[in-house]
């Protein structure tokens, strides 16, 4: 028998570069779902927005257990210019936010329900930031 070999001694062979790495990839898994279940972010619970005086009213929602607030800029892309507010919701809470359009308000006279992109980037406590990102139907 010349391809006898010893079974366990194959075992261990392999066990020593499949361990390692099994190792590292439990523990990203598990640094990663906290920190992603728990990070602080804005959600859209309409998929409309209104225009009304000189601005877009886009509804916002802060959620995430890390901090007390969402704080950071929300953005509506689409016309010439970007516009752009700083803004600061507490945990849960869901508020409107105005952002103003300048000239560009007479944009959406006259047309019918516009699509637009918001994009929300939220701070968070390690410095680095959420993106959330919805297109929504301006009326």
């Amino acid at each position: 028998m010349a391809h006898s070999a010893n079974a366990s001694r194959i075992g261990f062979r392999h066990l020593r570069f499949v361990l390692p790495a099994l190792a590292i990839a439990v523990a990203a898994a598990a640094m990663a779902s906290p920190a992603a279940a728990s990070a602080m972010s804005i959600a859209f619970p309409s998929k409309t927005a209104s225009v009304a005086g000189p601005g877009a009213l886009v509804l916002v929602r802060c959620a995430g257990s890390v901090s007390g607030e969402c704080a950071g800029t929300l953005t509506v892309e689409g016309l010439s210019e970007s516009h752009s507010i700083s803004y600061s919701v507490a945990r849960g809470e869901q508020r409107s936010l105005v952002v103003p359009l300048g000239a560009e308000r007479d944009f959406f006279t006259g047309i019918a329900a516009p699509r637009m992109r918001v994009v929300a980037e939220t701070m968070q406590s390690t410095g680095s930031s959420v993106r959330s990102v919805r297109v929504l139907r301006f009326k």
